[in-house]
This record gives structure tokens, sequence and C-alpha cells, in this order.
């Protein structure tokens, strides 16, 4: 279910760019909190050079690459 980014949960998926994904969706992370104050939030994803890491939308990386935050329909 397509979700608006203020609208956001924990658990919803996030989906972002990655460098050879040519602009589609080439990463997917799952939410584990949200600050709505400053419209950011904190997702665990794998990354294929550290392993399973928390990472936040503040980061450079994933800020420049978000593309949208889906949630799965009960």
């Amino acid at each position: 279910i397509p979700i608006r980014r203020d609208e956001m949960q924990p658990g919803d998926l996030v989906f972002f760019t990655s460098p050879h994904s040519g602009g589609n969706v080439g990463h997917v992370g799952i939410i584990m909190d949200v600050d709505p104050l400053n419209d950011t939030f904190t997702f665990i994803h794998a990354s294929s050079t550290n392993g399973v890491k928390i990472s936040s939308s503040t980061e450079g990386y994933y800020e420049r690459r978000y593309i949208g935050v889906r949630r799965v329909a009960k």
C-alpha cells in the first residue's frame, strides 16, 4: 500500500535507488523508528559490504537515493 512519507510507521518498507539500478529500486530497508518533527527515520537493511546494519535517512547516501515507502497490507 503506497503511503506518504509523513504517514510512515515502524515496519514499513523503504525503497532506495542504488548506483547500478538506473533510478529504479535497488535497495530496500525496514523502518525501525520515525521522527515526525524532523521528517527523518532509521531503518534496518543488509549492506553488501557491512552485513545487516541500522542507518538513518539523514545519511547523505540514503538521503539522495530515497524513492518512497510502502506498507505491507495485513
